[in-house]
């Protein structure tokens, strides 16, 4: 690799298997549409190339190879230009490096381009959007990876769809270097989480389902959401601090209400942003400031907007705090210091963050610390028609656990008849 040091001559075979299974959700294909794309090698590293058909290869780093004063310059983000052919053409590729003795999650985002899979195949790409603080939005064509990578490997990730060219409308020229390209990553050591058997006993209310004084019309009762990521899931809750949080997709500016009493401890709906148009810091008024941001970019991992509750029906030996993600900027109906029951109007859903789709993401914890860990919380069944036994949840049992694919209401697991869109 070009960008990796200068690699000592040895022979080495990539493997190149191009097999995937299938299961009812295919939680990596739906997030791929939308242009994010999972490789959970650190998971399956024997079946990684299997489950991801479109990585290039699977590496392992062996110091022995390379030169001791070039390992310190080995980039985590590694862009090999390539070098001509005899027709003039060149094959760019993208690796992403972890040298280290631990676990690495990298977030990866290229924007404005195309990306081909080992598969030959063009990934599909998603999109970011930013809007400021003079109500102008800007959509940005990327696509993003989020790789769990282990200690000491390569992940050859991509190559560069040839023939390309960048600029303006009025003036494109060839794409020859990743220099052109912009890329950005954020790079984290993997934390596993402590106990992922850990439950808290006490059961949510669902949050789409307000109580009789909040209902909006008689069809919220029927209304159905699918979720897009359970516990341990592969875009983003496989970590000590979402590892048993619930994705539900649902439009924007769907209505939320509380799963517990409490008292709201932390509010946060100004959009995630904070940042001017080069990403620093700014409290410039001239500047047009980033007031909210959404999709797919690595960088919206930092910003988002959420309600944080403190559960006052539990002993205070057993807290648990309950937060959702990603509202709707200003949708707030409450704030801290305000005391909050089941069933009542807090804001609405949105999309603000590092957000592929529109979603709530809830998460629940036994402290409101900034690294504490998720604990486990099943939703209170309110009666039993029309639900169905599917999984660990049978249609009798007083609550239900949502998994990755399923579709919910406040009856528990039903069938997807009967979408909240």
């Amino acid at each position: 690799m070009a960008n990796k040091g200068k690699k000592k001559a040895r022979s080495k075979k990539r493997v190149t298997q191009q097999h995937q299974s299938s299961n009812d959700f295919d939680e990596c294909k739906y997030y791929a549409n939308l242009g994010c794309h999972i490789a959970n090698v650190a998971r399956c590293r024997v079946e990684a190339m299997k489950k991801h058909p479109w990585l290039l290869g699977i590496e392992p780093f062996e110091p022995n190879d390379y030169d001791s004063e070039d390992i310190a310059h080995i980039p985590e983000v590694a862009m090999n230009d390539g070098e001509e052919d005899e027709y003039g053409d060149c094959e760019m590729s993208l690796t992403l490096t972890n040298i280290k003795d631990t676990t690495s999650i990298l977030f990866v985002t290229v924007y404005e381009v195309d990306l081909g899979g080992a598969d030959g195949k063009t990934l599909t790409s998603g999109w970011t959007y930013t809007t400021t603080a003079k109500n102008t939005t800007t959509q940005r064509k990327c696509t993003t990876f989020i790789v769990l990578c282990p200690p000491q490997t390569f992940v050859h990730l991509v190559t560069l769809v040839p023939n390309q060219t960048i600029g303006s409308d009025t003036e494109r020229i060839p794409i020859t270097s990743w220099s052109q390209i912009e890329i950005e990553s954020d790079v984290q050591q993997w934390s596993f989480h402590p106990n992922v058997k850990d439950e808290h006993p006490h059961l949510l209310h669902f949050p789409f389902h307000g109580n009789e004084e909040e209902a909006v019309n008689e069809d919220q009762a029927t209304k159905s959401y699918q979720c897009s990521q359970s516990e341990n899931g592969n875009l983003t809750h496989f970590f000590h601090g979402n590892y048993h949080a619930i994705d539900f997709a649902c439009p924007i500016g769907t209505p939320l209400y509380s799963a517990i009493n409490g008292v709201v401890v932390e509010v946060k709906d100004d959009g995630g942003g904070g940042q001017n148009q080069n990403n620093t810091t700014s409290t410039n008024e001239e500047c047009d400031e980033i007031i909210e941001v959404s999709g797919i970019a690595a960088m919206n991992l930092f910003h988002w907007n959420s309600i944080m509750i403190q559960s006052t029906d539990v002993e205070t030996s057993d807290p648990l705090f309950l937060e959702y993600v990603h509202i709707q900027t200003n949708s707030c109906a409450v704030k801290v210091g305000d005391s909050v029951e089941r069933g009542q109007f807090l804001c609405r859903s949105g999309s603000v963050g590092f957000s592929p789709e529109p979603h709530l993401h809830m998460a629940a914890y036994r402290s409101n610390g900034v690294d504490a860990a998720t604990v486990r919380v099943k939703f209170q069944r309110i009666n039993n028609d029309d639900t169905r036994e599917s999984g660990l949840d049978s249609a009798d049992a007083p609550s239900f656990l949502p998994r990755v694919g399923q579709w919910c209401n406040h009856n528990g697991l039903v069938e997807a008849n009967s979408e909240g869109k």
